[in-house]
C-alpha cells in the first residue's frame, strides 16, 4: 500500500467510515491537535527515565488514538463512543498521585524548567487547543460527555507530571546549593578558628547539661516577654539534645522550633539570615521546598571559638519575639562556655 493516495490533493480528507470532508473541517482541527499532543508526549518520553511515568504516558498515548478516532467519527453513521469512565478515572488518579509527590503551588510556572517539563508543557498546550476545538464542536454536533471530560483532565494530568519534573530539578539543585553553602560556611568557620594557630579544631557536640542551662534561661526570658515558647537545642548535626514546650505554647511551635534549630545547625547560619538567600536571586533559591528547612528568625548556631557544636531554635511568638528569646539563649550558651559548665 502506498503512503500517498492523492485523494487529499484537493483539500479533502476521509473521516471514519469513508465520508469525505474539507481539511479545514472543525473535526479535523480537533483530532489534528490531539495528534500533535500525542507526538509531543512522544518527544517528552525520550527524555524521561522513570518507568512508572513512562507507563502512564504510554497509556495516555494509546487512549489518544481512541480520542482521535471518536472525533473523526462525529457526525457520521459510524460514530462510536470510545472514551470511558475508566479512562477518566485513570487521569484523575494520576493527577492525585503526582500532586502528592510535590509541594503545593501558589503561582504561575514559567515553562522550560527542565527538558522533560518543557516538552510536556508543549503537549499540554496542544491538548488545550484541541479542547477549544471540541468545545466549539458541541455547537454543531452531539459530543460524548466523557470525551470532553477526558481532554479536560488530560491537560491537568500532563501539567502535574511536568511540575513533578520541575520539582525534582529544584530539589536536586537545592541539595547541591545547601551542601555547597554548608561547606563554604564550614571553611569560613575553620579559618576563623585557626587564626594564630592557637586553637585546635575538634568536632564536639553540646551536652545535655549545657542544653538545660540554655533552655532554663530561655524560659525565664519567655516569662518576662509574656509568651510561652518551645525551645529546641540540637547538636552540630541537627539531632535533638533537648526539646522543651512551655505550658500553653502552640503545638505547631514544637515542629517549627525543631526545624529552626536543625536549619541553623546543618546550614551553619542563623535562620533569619537565610531568608534573603532563599529568594530567586539568592544562592539558596528553592530551599523552601525542603520540608526540614525554615528561613525565618528564631534559629541560631551555637559556636565555640567559631566551631559549631549545636544550635537553638525558638518558636511560639512573633518572629521578633522568637529571635529575642533565641538570642537570650545564645548569650546563655556563651556564659556556659566561659564558666566551664560544658564538659
Amino acid at each position: 500500500m502506498k503512503i500517498y493516495t492523492k485523494t487529499g490533493d484537493k483539500g479533502s480528507t476521509s473521516l471514519v467510515g469513508g465520508d469525505r470532508t474539507k481539511k479545514h473541517d472543525l473535526r479535523v482541527w480537533a483530532y489534528g491537535s490531539i495528534d500533535e499532543a500525542n507526538s509531543s508526549i512522544g518527544m517528552a518520553k525520550i527524555h524521561i527515565k522513570e518507568k512508572d511515568i513512562l507507563d502512564k504516558l504510554l497509556k495516555i498515548q494509546k487512549t489518544l488514538f481512541e480520542v482521535g478516532a471518536e472525533l473523526a467519527s462525529i457526525g457520521t453513521d459510524y460514530f462510536k463512543t470510545r472514551v470511558s469512565d475508566e479512562d477518566i478515572r485513570f487521569l484523575e488518579e494520576t493527577i492525585d498521585n503526582m500532586n502528592e509527590l510535590k509541594p503545593s503551588q501558589t503561582g504561575f510556572i514559567v515553562p522550560g524548567g527542565t527538558v522533560e517539563s518543557a516538552h510536556l508543557d508543549v503537549a499540554r498546550t496542544d491538548v488545550r487547543r484541541a479542547e477549544r476545538y471540541i468545545a466549539e464542536l458541541t455547537n454543531h454536533y452531539d459530543v460524548n460527555e466523557n470525551l470532553m471530560k477526558y481532554v479536560n483532565r488530560l491537560s491537568d494530568a500532563i501539567y502535574t507530571i511536568a511540575r513533578y519534573f520541575d520539582y525534582k530539578d529544584i530539589m536536586k539543585k537545592t541539595e547541591e546549593n545547601i551542601k555547597k553553602f554548608s561547606q563554604n560556611n564550614q571553611i569560613s568557620n575553620n579559618l576563623e578558628v585557626q587564626k594564630g594557630n592557637k586553637v585546635t579544631i575538634s568536632k564536639t557536640a553540646i551536652n545535655r547539661e549545657a542544653a538545660e542551662y540554655v533552655t532554663k534561661k530561655c524560659i525565664q526570658k519567655s516569662y518576662e516577654v509574656g509568651v510561652p515558647m518551645v525551645i529546641c537545642v540540637t547538636d552540630f548535626n541537627g539531632s535533638i539534645v533537648l526539646l522543651t514546650r512551655m505550658d500553653n505554647s502552640l503545638l505547631a511551635s514544637i515542629e517549627i522550633a525543631t526545624k529552626k534549630a536543625y536549619t541553623a545547625a546543618v546550614l551553619k547560619a542563623s535562620t533569619h539570615e537565610l531568608r534573603k538567600l532563599s529568594l530567586p536571586t539568592g544562592e539558596l533559591y528553592g530551599i523552601n521546598n525542603d520540608e526540614k528547612i525554615i528561613v525565618f528568625g528564631g534559629g541560631f548556631p551555637l559556636r565555640i571559638n567559631g566551631e559549631i557544636v549545636g544550635a537553638i531554635g525558638v518558636s511560639g511568638g512573633t518572629v521578633e519575639q522568637d529571635m529575642l528569646i533565641a538570642k537570650h539563649g545564645l548569650s546563655a550558651f556563651e556564659e556556659v562556655v566561659e564558666s566551664g559548665i560544658r564538659k
